[in-house]
């Protein structure tokens, strides 16, 4: 953690490795003409080399111009405007934000743009922390902050001593949930998920498979395949042998609620179901989803404190943050008498 970051480049240093005055890059990146075109190549691909663009924050007219947080989400539009877990994140962000005297910088890309908005941004001096989410395995995002100097927070288990996590009790809630289900008699449980490159979810595969092994009860990891032309049927059908599901999405786990009665499945009756995030869409259905409550607003408290650390040139280690909380409501109850006469 001590290691020492290496500082933002000045418009100085652009100037010392273009050979030419700081006066020379200032003109070149407000459009002036007084600049031969070979000398304003080489100081644009100085700029370049030491990730330099203008500070556009010091051109406000008015206001403070203060700091800037960066959340570079790699989703399409309507993917991240159904997840109400981000809803919830930025909804969390506002306060400790405002309190600091930070601003938010949101935006939605490709995989493939996500590398080029980091720089750019960065550069640019338009955001002055980084907070990574949804980290893919093989992520570049890691060694990226690194060579940027930017300092940045995962919300995530820790993969980096130099990126500082924030991370929630998922131990303890393994523990509840499948206890809960235990008490009720649920022997085959199955976790779905429909993000397997994320490394939250591998790392939610091998704790719930650990977990369940060591209660006896037998664990299944199932993908939601959303291209099939049922999903809610292609999953029920290849959760042959679970009782019980715990499903990574509200918004996945209320449309086997909804769904599954139209296919000849009763929930809770036949087929427990519980989420493993909550929020107002628990609600919507009926039944109501039994889900985890997790602590969103705490981790973006925690997460924004570390990266007001880490922008004020301070140390910050990964910080663990309160467990899950098992919201108990109708979509969950006792595991369905075998002799019954179902398909399940």
């Amino acid at each position: 953690m001590n290691e020492k970051k290496p500082a933002r480049a000045t418009i100085a240093a652009v100037a010392a490795r273009a050979g030419v005055s700081p006066s020379a890059v200032s003109h070149v990146f407000n459009g002036r003409p007084n600049v031969s075109a070979a000398t304003a190549e080489r100081i644009r691909r100085a700029a370049d080399e030491l990730h330099w663009r203008p500070n556009y924050a010091s051109r406000k007219v008015s206001g403070r111009g203060g700091r800037s947080l960066g959340l570079v989400v790699a989703r399409s539009g309507d993917t991240f405007e159904r997840d109400p877990f981000f809803m919830r994140l930025i909804a969390g962000l506002t306060s400790p934000l405002a309190e600091i005297g930070w601003s938010l910088a949101l935006t939605l890309v490709k995989a493939d743009d996500e590398e080029g908005v980091y720089r750019e941004w960065w550069s640019e001096q338009r955001v002055d922390a980084f907070l990574l989410v949804d980290l893919r395995d093989g992520d570049p995002r890691v060694a990226l902050v690194r060579e940027l100097g930017a300092p940045a927070v995962l919300l995530g288990a820790p993969v980096d001593d130099a990126v500082p996590a924030v991370t929630v009790q998922d131990d303890a809630a393994y523990d509840s949930v499948l206890g809960y289900l235990q008490d009720l008699g649920h022997r085959g449980i199955a976790r779905v998920s429909d993000s397997p490159g994320l490394v939250h979810s591998r790392d939610r595969d091998r704790r719930f498979v650990d977990a369940a092994e060591g209660r006896g009860i037998v664990p299944f990891v199932l993908q939601w395949d959303a291209a099939a032309a049922d999903p809610v049927a292609d999953l029920l059908r290849r959760s042959e042998g679970a009782t019980a599901l715990l499903v990574d999405s509200e918004a996945m786990a209320a449309e086997i609620v909804a769904h599954a009665p139209e296919i000849g499945v009763r929930v809770p009756e036949q087929l427990s179901v519980i989420a493993w995030e909550d929020s107002w869409v628990s609600s919507l259905v009926r039944p109501r989803l039994t889900a985890l409550d997790a602590p969103v607003e705490e981790s973006a408290r925690t997460a924004v404190a570390l990266l007001a650390r880490l922008a004020n040139g301070e140390d910050a280690v990964s910080q663990t943050v309160s467990a899950r909380r098992l919201v108990v409501r109708e979509s969950s109850g006792p595991a369905p008498i075998r002799h019954e006469n179902t398909e399940r």
